[in-house]
């Protein structure tokens, strides 16, 4: 008559034994605390990647792309998007190093944060979760 590995192999050896019990627990709620600081971590994973695909559009000088992936809207234009991203002649200047630095959970959306070389503080994105269109952070 067979036997499960349950009944008679390794886990039931290793988990299942009277002078083990709480083995079962702790590797349990050791599970859940690596799966929450994983998803604390890499939560806004995309949100961060769509800020990152942005500016590698804007580095690589691809401006009617960036200006699709930041969102069209008659509120921000084109050439409202070029006096701001339009390269030396744009107020954030030509994008060549970024680094982000972190993002955060604001209801609807995500704030990344992100460091330009030229600038001395960091400029704060909102990007909506459903569309990840991006803007300024109103916050």
């Amino acid at each position: 008559m067979p036997t499960t590995l349950l009944q008679d192999g390794f886990l039931h050896s290793m988990l299942l034994r009277k002078d083990r019990p709480l083995l079962v627990p702790v590797i349990l709620a050791l599970s859940a605390i690596v799966t929450i600081l994983l998803l604390y971590r890499f939560g806004n994973f995309r949100e961060e990647r769509a800020v990152r695909l942005f500016l590698e559009e804007l580095k690589a000088g691809n401006y009617p792309e960036a200006y699709q992936r930041w969102g069209p809207s008659p509120a921000y234009n084109y050439a409202d998007f070029i006096s701001d991203w339009g390269g030396e002649r744009g107020y954030y200047g030509k994008v060549t190093n970024f680094k982000i630095l972190e993002s955060e959970t604001k209801r609807t959306g995500v704030v990344v944060y992100v460091q330009f070389d030229r600038l001395k503080k960091p400029v704060s994105f909102w990007v909506d979760r459903k569309t990840h269109h991006l803007g300024f952070a109103p916050f």
